[in-house]
């Protein structure tokens, strides 16, 4: 289930003059959804070219208010009651467009790549979009970050500051700041903050005599906390407004290696060089579920079971966008998928013929694509378990990502090349 970013732009030009206020934004969105518009991770006084195409990318995720009704469409007919006939007519266009584009199965839609970003020297270890979808960030083991104008492919900045590999890159939710980590810092932090706009350095978080590995970093929904999952088996939660450290939640017994939020920021799940994926609630810091090993009480016995090397490394975790299931990737295992609440596995993914380095869920809930050691990427229908396609690679992908439109998917490989896939009405 997507919208073609030609409807879309049809929508914002349609709904433009009506939703310029916040007031007309709340108003038409409750009448359409009711108390249900609570659940849309909407920033209500964005500009209104910004906020339409959030808004409905957020709508197209949200699905149907009632069966056979899109939310998306409940919200066009609300809007239609308010305007002349002219406009209806056009409405009424656009409802069979939407009806049409949101009931066409996946199945029915390819990827098909469209550009390769060189730059890098060495790995693409990280790959991220800004909310808006105009922006690409890629990290490297050759120690920098790039910011690429993702529509046209072309290089707009090369951030230097990290002095190691650059483990990962994050947008915050208003797409204005960046936060990355790398390996090792001598005589600084390695968690650095960017002005996205201008790519120059805000601020630099943890800074020491000496500060090892962050594998990973990612933004709660608010905005308001930064986590890192670190070599010292910790995930460190922090306050971006004082750039504080806000709260260490311990359990893993090695790296941690991924970590996810959940989109109505309930959750935090990481997964870890210990093979252990976890489920927190992070304001309180209680952990809630360890899956794939046993719960030990302490850290001594997350020790003792990391040498049970049976289940291997988790590289990667992902939370599908309803909160419902937990997608992991890693060494020894296939694709594994997890009922969040119960903790239960539902379904594993097979096809990889070796490790999984990444895993992310389409931002409308349909699909997952995977990265792996077989130098593919691969698209899952992921709630059957269909294998929907394989793109190839030159070498081992080790990270993917979707736009915030889901029409386009980013893959970073060990040959230091970027790819850019878009999808196409097969």
């Amino acid at each position: 289930m997507a919208i073609s970013s030609k409807t879309v732009h049809k929508i914002l030009l349609l709904l433009r003059p009506h939703l310029q206020e916040e007031k007309e934004r709340k108003g038409y969105l409750i009448r359409a959804l009711g108390i249900r518009t609570d659940v849309l991770n909407l920033v209500w006084n964005q500009p209104v070219n910004i906020f339409i195409p959030n808004m409905v990318q957020e709508l197209v995720r949200f699905g149907e208010i009632e069966p056979g009704k899109p939310s998306l469409c409940a919200l066009l007919e609300v809007i239609r009651e308010d305007v002349g006939v002219n406009v209806q007519s056009d409405i009424d266009e656009l409802l069979l467009q939407v009806n049409k584009e949101l009931k066409t199965p996946e199945s029915n839609f390819s990827w098909k790549g469209v550009q390769t970003l060189k730059g890098h020297s060495e790995l693409v270890r990280s790959v991220a979009i800004s909310p808006s979808g105009q922006i690409l960030a890629s990290s490297s083991n050759d120690q920098t970050i790039k910011l690429w104008n993702l529509p046209t492919g072309k290089l707009l900045y090369t951030l230097a500051g990290h002095s190691s590999m650059v483990t990962s890159v994050a947008f915050s939710p208003d797409g204005k700041t960046l936060a990355s980590a790398s390996n090792l810092a001598v005589g600084d932090g390695n968690i650095k903050l960017w002005d996205v706009e201008t790519g120059t350095l805000q601020q630099t978080l943890d800074k020491g005599l000496l500060n090892l590995r962050v594998s990973c970093v990612t933004f709660s929904p608010d905005g308001n906390t930064l986590a890192s999952g670190n070599i010292d088996a910790t995930i460190k939660l922090w306050q971006l407004n004082s750039g504080k450290l806000q709260n260490t939640l311990k359990g893993h017994g090695w790296d941690v290696n991924s970590v996810a939020f959940s989109r109505n920021g309930k959750i935090l799940v990481s997964g870890g060089l210990d093979g252990a994926i976890k489920i927190w609630n992070w304001r309180t810091g209680e952990l809630l579920h360890t899956l794939n090993r046993p719960s030990p009480s302490d850290i001594i016995g997350s020790l003792v079971s990391w040498f049970d090397s049976s289940v291997g490394v988790i590289w990667s975790v992902a939370i599908s966008p309803d909160g419902q299931i937990i997608a992991s990737g890693g060494s020894e295992q296939p694709i594994m998928l997890w009922n969040s609440d119960r903790g239960k596995l539902v379904r594993t993914l097979t096809e990889h013929s070796g490790k999984v380095y990444s895993v992310t869920f389409s931002p409308n809930g349909k699909l997952l694509a995977s990265g792996g050691d077989d130098n593919t990427l691969r698209i899952w229908n992921y709630q059957t378990g269909e294998l929907l396609q394989t793109l190839e690679h030159l070498s081992p992908v080790y990270c993917v990502t979707f736009s915030p439109d889901g029409q386009t998917l980013v893959s970073g490989s060990v040959d230091s090349t970027i790819k850019v896939w878009r999808i196409h009405d097969s």
